[in-house]
C-alpha cells in the first residue's frame, strides 16, 4: 500500500492540477488557497493548517497531494488573520487583533465558495489548533454540507496554569474586552511564549479551554476520527486518554505532532481509509 502510495505520488502527471485561488471576504480582506478539484462524485476535502501558519505548512502540503491524487476535490486555505493576502506564516509577537469567531467566518466563507463548485458533500480536516478552529465553526451554525470531521494531532490549547490561575486570567482578560481597553496584551499561548493580542483577540483564543474542547467534540452529531501521534510532545498529560473517553481516536505509533518522517504515509493511509468510509 506505502510503495504504491509513494508511486502515484511521485507521479505529477496524474495529480489533479493545483490551481491558487483568493477569495475577497465580506471585511474586504483577501484570502488565498490552494484548489485541487477532483471527482464531483467523491466528498470533497478541505484542510486547515495549524496556528499562525498557511496552507503551505508541509503536513497540509503533503495531505492536499495524497488526497488529490485519490481523484478527490481538495481546498487548503490560508485564514487572513486579518491580513489581506496572507502568505507567511505570523509571528507570535506580531500584533494580533484577529478573533476565533473571524476565523469562523473565513471557514463559513471557504465551505459556501466550495459548495458553489463541488455539488457532493464535504469533509472537514484540521492540523493542530486547526483542529480546534474546525471544531468551532462546526459547534456554531455550520454549512449541512460537512458531513465529516477528521481532526489531526488536536491540541487543547491550555495555558501553563493552574485551573483557579486561569480562570483569575479569563476574568481579567474578559473585563478588559468589555470595556473594549485598547491596550495589547502578552501572554504564553500554544507554542508562543509571548504571544501578543488585543484582550478581545486572546480572550476568543483562552476561551477554548481543554474541556470546551472536549465537551464540543463530543457533542458533534456527526462522525469524527481523531489521528493523534504516539510521541506527540506537545500536549498536555492525558489529553489523548480524554479523548479517547468521549471519541474515535487512532493513535499512529512513534508519530510526533506533525506526522513527519516514515509516518507521514501512515497519517495518509488513516486519513484515506476514513475518506473512504464517509464516501
Amino acid at each position: 500500500m506505502r510503495y504504491f502510495l509513494a508511486l502515484t505520488m511521485a507521479c505529477s502527471a496524474l495529480a489533479a492540477f493545483a490551481a491558487p485561488v483568493e477569495l475577497t471576504l465580506p471585511n474586504k480582506l483577501v484570502a488565498n488557497a490552494e484548489y485541487r478539484k477532483g471527482d464531483p462524485n467523491k466528498p470533497a476535502v478541505i484542510l486547515l493548517h495549524g496556528f499562525l501558519q498557511t496552507h503551505e505548512f508541509p503536513i497540509i502540503h503533503r495531505l492536499v497531494e495524497g488526497i488529490a491524487d485519490t481523484g478527490r476535490s481538495v481546498l487548503a486555505p490560508t485564514l487572513t488573520l486579518g491580513v489581506t493576502h496572507r502568505r507567511q506564516s505570523l509571528a507570535c509577537e506580531a500584533i494580533h487583533t484577529h478573533t476565533m469567531q473571524d476565523v469562523e467566518g473565513e471557514i463559513g466563507a471557504w465551505v459556501k465558495w466550495l459548495k458553489a463548485r463541488h455539488p457532493g458533500s464535504i469533509i472537514l480536516l484540521g492540523h493542530s489548533f486547526g483542529s480546534v478552529e474546525a471544531l468551532a465553526y462546526l459547534s456554531g451554525k455550520p454549512d449541512p454540507a460537512i458531513t465529516h470531521f477528521i481532526g489531526v494531532s488536536i491540541i487543547e490549547g491550555r495555558l501553563r496554569l493552574n485551573t483557579a490561575e486561569t480562570r483569575k486570567l479569563i476574568a481579567d482578560i474578559r473585563k478588559q474586552a468589555r470595556n473594549r481597553q485598547p491596550r495589547v496584551l502578552t501572554q504564553q499561548f500554544s507554542f508562543c511564549q509571548e504571544y501578543q493580542a488585543t484582550p478581545a483577540s486572546l480572550l476568543s483564543y483562552l476561551e477554548w479551554t481543554p474541556q470546551r474542547v472536549l465537551d464540543a467534540s463530543a457533542g458533534l452529531t456527526l462522525p469524527k476520527l481523531f489521528i493523534m501521534g504516539g510521541r506527540d510532545d506537545r500536549l498536555g498529560s492525558g489529553w489523548v486518554d480524554q479523548l479517547k473517553t468521549r471519541n474515535r481516536v487512532k493513535i499512529i505509533p512513534g508519530a510526533n505532532h506533525f506526522m513527519d518522517g516514515e509516518h507521514e504515509f501512515d497519517l495518509l493511509d488513516s486519513v484515506l481509509a476514513e475518506l473512504s468510509l464517509a464516501s
